[in-house]
């Protein structure tokens, strides 16, 4: 599997390598944003102790499920696009220079990377670790941009956004990724063959 996956030129391994193949890549990452935009707009319970932020995110789980399961591309449209597009409807702007939405599309371009055996628990293992680690440079990418284009001070980035994206994030990603993951296998199975190949 690993030399097969070594030997996918760049066009394959973002599933750009037909027409017929980009243009679901994209409609795949269009309609992962949609479905972004619609869970993220759903106010989640949470606990607050002190700057930590306890509960979960689901919205961040799919970024990274688009990623895994069609690629790279899909998976940052997915977190680009649909940071732009709540921003823009919920608040009626695009927040500085769209590199927060940036951050969040890294989250979909990391998990995307490798290639995913979703009935397998270990490659779901595989996709919530790489899920974290997205996180983890999604929240480090937010924090830079904020202390450097915004300026805030070094303590409002650390506790007002690194500590409550990572107490509601990790646990979301690490926890709902591959449960989403696996029910899309199980939808995917009972699919037609023709939508099997794209």
């Amino acid at each position: 599997m690993n030399d097969v996956q070594n030997s996918l030129s760049l066009p394959e391994r973002l599933r750009l390598h037909t027409p017929t193949m980009a243009l679901f890549t994209i409609i795949f990452g269009l309609v992962g944003a949609g479905v972004f935009v619609l869970i993220y707009a759903i106010e989640m319970p949470f606990i607050m102790i002190s700057l930590f932020k306890f509960g979960l995110a689901p919205a961040l789980a799919i970024i990274a499920v688009v990623g895994g399961l069609r690629g790279p591309l899909a998976g940052f449209l997915t977190g680009y696009l649909g940071i732009i597009l709540y921003d823009f409807i919920f608040f009626g702007t695009v927040v500085m220079l769209t590199l927060p939405a940036f951050s969040y599309g890294v989250l979909g371009l990391i998990v995307g990377l490798p290639s995913y055996d979703l009935t397998k628990g270990r490659s779901l293992a595989k996709m919530s670790v790489l899920s974290a680690i997205g996180l983890v440079f999604t929240a480090l990418l937010v924090v830079v941009f904020d202390l450097t284009i915004v300026h805030h001070s070094i303590l409002i980035a650390l506790g007002f956004v690194l500590l409550p994206l990572m107490t509601v994030g990790l646990p979301s990603v690490i926890l709902i990724t591959p449960i989403l993951a696996r029910i899309w296998a199980t939808i995917y199975q009972q699919a037609p063959a023709h939508w099997q190949s794209m």
